[in-house]
């Protein structure tokens, strides 16, 4: 039998689309790869079907994605045992707070930016979930996070929101780039087709602001400009969202102009990144990973005026940002693409110099 030198309990019942999912996906990939044999990894997740190996167990819980109770009860009563049975020597969070067991060593991955932004969500145009997220949840997931051993962020403006409206202690909060350098990043062409597709790859919720490309799209038509396409990654049906972007396509007759693709897999959209502009008009973000795909695509890129897009595309040429509010800002900035006022510059994609693999940072904090 192998006798493992650390037991680590990898804990995402959360992800199971999207961001959060792409960054479980990273993880486990990661663990996979590390050269480190002598740790024994069990993975806690709900849907993700991922594979069991010699040192990596994988438990799936897909009931805690039924309901709110459902995942309560998991808390409450079924951590508990798998905790007393496993006796992890140390915990790893990826869905933004720790557990309540707190004689463990515990390390928490924080990507939920709606308790740090300055953005406010309404009820009415948001929705419940977010509003509580936001308004109610943060609470919880502050408090939790006075009470683990280190934090992980992506960005230096969520350490200094954690630091300012969290009472959490710098030196507990690593600062970590997604390391996305073993992705099979395709580097983009500059070439005329390129400049008159927009590519949006965000799932369908008010605050991703898909609205204010939209009322962009309406002002090329008005003006005359038609030789182009926008592609979003949702469909007409995913939600009430999106069933609001689809009406409103069909209202002003952008639909010619605007692709309802749905979902992407990733190597599609990191070959999207090659053949088109990223449009990002986002309002809040923990990170924004398709800005850094597309800065290391070396990609035109239309972001939000946000701290977390300026803080990703810092230095970089090929970036230019509007204000998410201003829909007219950002068709100026689609003409002058459509007519090749605006090129692609060959520009630096090196990544930051502190990115760094979750699966490293965690380790090297560790044994240090």
């Amino acid at each position: 039998f192998n006798v493992y030198s650390m037991k680590i309990l990898v804990y995402d019942l959360h992800a199971s689309e999207s961001g959060a999912l792409a960054i479980l996906d990273d993880f486990y990939s990661q663990v996979l790869n590390c050269p480190d044999k002598n740790i024994e990894w069990i993975f806690v997740v709900s849907t993700p079907n991922y594979d069991s190996y010699e040192n990596v167990r994988v438990l799936r819980y897909e009931w805690t994605k039924k309901s709110w109770f459902h995942r309560l009860y998991f808390e409450c009563f079924v951590e508990k045992r798998i905790i007393e049975h496993f006796k992890p020597d140390v915990i790893f969070s990826l869905q933004n707070k720790g557990t309540k067991y707190d004689t463990i060593k515990q390390y928490v991955y924080l990507h939920f930016a709606f308790g740090l932004t300055d953005y406010n969500f309404t009820l009415r145009t948001d929705g419940l979930k977010l509003w509580i997220y936001q308004y109610l949840f943060k609470y919880t997931i502050f408090s939790s996070l006075r009470n683990v051993s280190k934090v992980i962020v992506q960005t230096q403006w969520m350490k200094d929101a954690l630091i300012s409206k969290a009472n959490i202690i710098s030196d507990n909060i690593l600062v970590v780039t997604p390391d996305i350098r073993n992705n099979n990043i395709i580097k983009c062409v500059d070439n005329h087709s390129n400049k008159t597709t927009f590519f949006y790859p965000a799932t369908a919720f008010e605050y991703k602001n898909h609205l204010v490309l939209l009322k962009a799209c309406r002002l090329l038509m008005q003006y005359g400009f038609d030789n182009y396409e926008v592609i979003f990654t949702i469909t007409p049906n995913a939600n009430r969202c999106a069933k609001k972007l689809y009406k409103y396509c069909k209202k002003y007759s952008l639909l010619s102009k605007v692709r309802f693709v749905g979902n992407m897999k990733r190597e599609v959209v990191f070959e999207m990144y090659s053949k088109s502009v990223l449009v990002f008009p986002s309002f809040v973000e923990s990170f924004g990973m398709p800005l850094l795909e597309a800065r290391m695509s070396n990609s035109v890129i239309l972001a939000s005026d946000q701290n977390f897009s300026r803080e990703i595309l810092k230095d970089y040429n090929n970036a230019y940002f509007f204000d998410a509010s201003n829909a007219a800002i950002l068709y100026e900035y689609m003409k002058d693409i459509i007519s090749c006022k605006i090129i692609n510059t060959k520009d630096s994609t090196d990544l930051p110099i502190n990115c760094l693999s979750l699966v490293d940072c965690l380790l090297q904090d560790i044994y240090s």
